[in-house]
């Protein structure tokens, strides 16, 4: 603008002038006037013709600017004021070296321009609002307290390393990993806040610049960030160190909070810098307190360690699997698979397993394997698990993800198969668990099956070992062989058409009657009740009435531990299924089609002789039943002994006399 052209043309006269004004009223331009010839003369380098043009305004401007008022080109009062009092006298004005007006302080000396032997407190240029040697106010006098600090002079009573932080890992793309801390105890005395800190990182075994290793570096006041700067602000030529400044970091009066540190790692370390380490280090603290005044300190602690890691490593992933819980071990715990005898059986689990990803990445399994062994109960119809299952599908969270054909060739004869669920691209997130059941579609009995073949499965340690299975961690690498753990294994299960579920209800031991002390040959007595129910399926079963011995013979078989002697024994319904034959001998007690009875098995005995007293327990080893209703007998009998470690009494002392 050509204005602000003649203000500056104007500047190299507005340092001399006569004392020839005397303010009467406001002038501006477009007046004229005898005042007006007064304020041109007053100002000097005009023509002095009465007229307020441009040339007349830029040199008001020029005025204004010099000694602190609003340069409008307006002489108003204030403007007026100085004319007439700062220039009385006539002659020219000497200011200063550096200086144009009385105001502020000269850029080339430090001196006050006002002429007086004032200058710049230490540490202080012209335009600084803090020295940076002593973090006081450039102004010479206290510093206006912040927004919101109460009360007076304060101060940090100590300063420690918070606890816990020690050798740290930041791994590869990690965010705002906090690997130092700053324990600050504040006085009783005063808010604080705290406009900056000093930070110096020095390699430890690094043979890069700290960028290669770090993005972002962050200051957080406990969970509040309060800075964050570019990792290359801490650099070779300023030797890894920089003072941050940080924005609303107020510490209250009292109270003792941490200053953390925090490092984000870069996305692509490279793999010889992985496990290299860095030091970090307070080296100085400035806060302002409730008066305004401003304080920097040596918190003089020690400098803390810390690395930059692999994203596996610093991760700390592991891929757990676990066959435990109620539900998994329904499927996994041996038992009878109900198949049809003329048409397939879909969807019938053979395998349950949870998954686990422990650590900070989420995993990605991309392809899994599955064992499947059978065994051939009679006849040559199949030497392979396809020949038993036809296809296998993966349930994950009761979502189907997979979907296999079990190919019985592929075997090639074996009783072994791997059957891998590939192409999957299941996620799971870090922390969580994932219940994956196998299902697999039986034969028909018609076909290669035979009542009684057996299949199991596995998902282990053997399983991941193989290249067929592929787990990957957030950044695409395969999981360490040691980052997968755990095994699940489904205990061989018998197939069959007609069947039925048992269940424990309850195992129970008393001691029902006591020796009579006096009497050699009186010992204690015990009896012992396991409850069961039976749950038919697909036909009627019969369950064996005979008197169970631990000899098991053509009767349930009793596992007694301890020297006894068997005084009765008896198998009882208390819902009242229906007995055949004699009871107690070729008794057996039909099960209707999908109907539940319950059944007591019940033993009293006492211990063999004197000496022989001690613990007594009973359990069962197999549970006799047949399809027909016929004597129970072991040479025509079925066997169940499926998963029958439960099905036992307490422990009960007894004494032989």
């Amino acid at each position: 603008m050509i204005v602000a052209a003649i203000v500056v043309a104007f500047a190299m006269f507005a340092t001399t002038a006569l004392a020839a004004y005397t303010h009467v009223g406001t002038l501006r331009q477009g007046s004229s006037g005898s005042q007006v010839v007064s304020l041109q003369t007053t100002l000097g380098g005009l023509v002095a013709d009465g007229s307020f043009g441009p040339m007349t305004k830029a040199a008001v401007m020029s005025y204004q600017s010099s000694n602190g008022l609003v340069a409008d080109g307006v002489v108003g009062p204030l403007t007026g004021a100085s004319l007439a009092g700062s220039m009385m006298g006539g002659g020219s004005m000497t200011y200063p070296a550096g200086c144009t007006s009385s105001s502020g302080f000269s850029p080339t000396t430090g001196l006050s321009c006002s002429g007086g032997s004032g200058s710049l407190p230490a540490g202080c240029m012209p335009g600084y609002l803090f020295s940076s040697t002593t973090g006081l106010s450039c102004s010479g006098g206290t510093t206006p307290p912040p927004s919101g600090l109460q009360g007076g002079a304060g101060s940090i009573d100590t300063y420690d390393l918070t606890s816990g932080l020690s050798n740290e890992e930041v791994g590869e793309d990690a965010e705002d990993v906090k690997v130092a801390g700053l324990n600050l105890e504040n006085s009783d005395d005063s808010d604080l806040s705290l406009t900056a800190v000093r930070l110096v990182f020095n390699e430890g075994t690094a043979a890069s610049d700290f960028d290669n290793y770090a993005s972002e570096v962050s200051i957080w006041l406990g969970s509040k960030e309060v800075a964050r700067v570019d990792a290359d602000e801490f650099n070779d030529d300023n030797d890894w160190t920089k003072t941050v400044t940080l924005s609303g970091a107020i510490l209250r009066s009292g109270d003792t909070e941490d200053l953390f540190v925090a490092v984000s790692g870069v996305s692509n370390l490279d793999t010889a810098d992985a496990t290299d380490t860095w030091t970090v280090d307070f080296t100085s603290l400035r806060y302002i307190d409730g008066t305004g005044a401003s304080t920097s300190e040596d918190p003089t602690v020690a400098v803390t360690t810390f690395s930059f890691e692999s994203f596996a490593t610093s991760a700390d992933t592991e891929l757990k699997i676990t066959e435990s819980g109620t539900a998994n071990e329904l499927v996994d715990d041996a038992h009878l698979i109900n198949v049809d005898a003329t048409d397939t059986t879909d969807n019938v689990p053979v395998l349950a397993f949870t998954v686990e990803i422990e650590g900070d990445s989420d995993v990605n399994i991309d392809s899994l394997p599955v064992t499947l062994t059978s065994t051939e109960a009679a006849g040559a119809d199949f030497d392979e698990p396809g020949d038993i299952v036809t296809t296998l599908r993966l349930f994950a969270d009761g979502v189907e993800i997979g979907s296999e054909t079990v190919d019985g060739v592929a075997a090639g004869g074996a009783d072994t198969q791997v059957v891998v669920f590939d192409d999957l691209d299941f996620d799971i997130t870090a922390g969580d668990k994932v219940n994956f059941v196998v299902k697999g579609k039986f034969v028909a009995l018609s076909g290669a099956l035979d009542v009684a073949d057996t299949i199991a499965a596995a998902f282990g340690e053997t399983e991941t070992d193989l290249a067929t299975f592929d787990a990957e961690d957030e950044t695409g690498e395969n999981l360490a062989d040691a980052d997968k753990t755990g095994t699940a294994n489904s205990t061989a299960s018998e197939v069959r058409d007609v069947g039925f579920t048992l269940k424990f209800v309850s195992g129970t031991a008393v001691i029902s009657k006591l020796a009579d002390l006096t009497i050699a040959t009186d010992d204690d007595q015990g009896t012992f009740t396991i409850v069961v129910d039976v749950t038919a399926w697909d036909g009627d079963i019969y369950f064996d009435g005979t008197n169970p011995t631990e000899a098991g013979t053509d009767a349930h078989n009793l596992d007694i531990a301890g020297t006894e002697t068997v005084l009765a024994s008896s198998v009882r319904s208390s819902t009242g299924a229906v007995l055949s034959g004699t009871l107690g001998t070729t008794g057996r007690y039909r099960v209707l089609e999908d109907d539940t009875e319950r059944f007591e098995i019940k033993v009293t005995l006492a211990p063999t002789a004197a000496g022989d007293d001690g613990f007594f327990e009973v359990s069962i080893s197999d549970l006799m039943y047949s399809l027909t209703d016929i004597d129970v007998v072991d040479a025509t009998a079925v066997a169940y002994t499926f998963d029958l470690v439960d099905f036992k009494t307490p422990q009960v002392f007894l004494n032989g006399n």
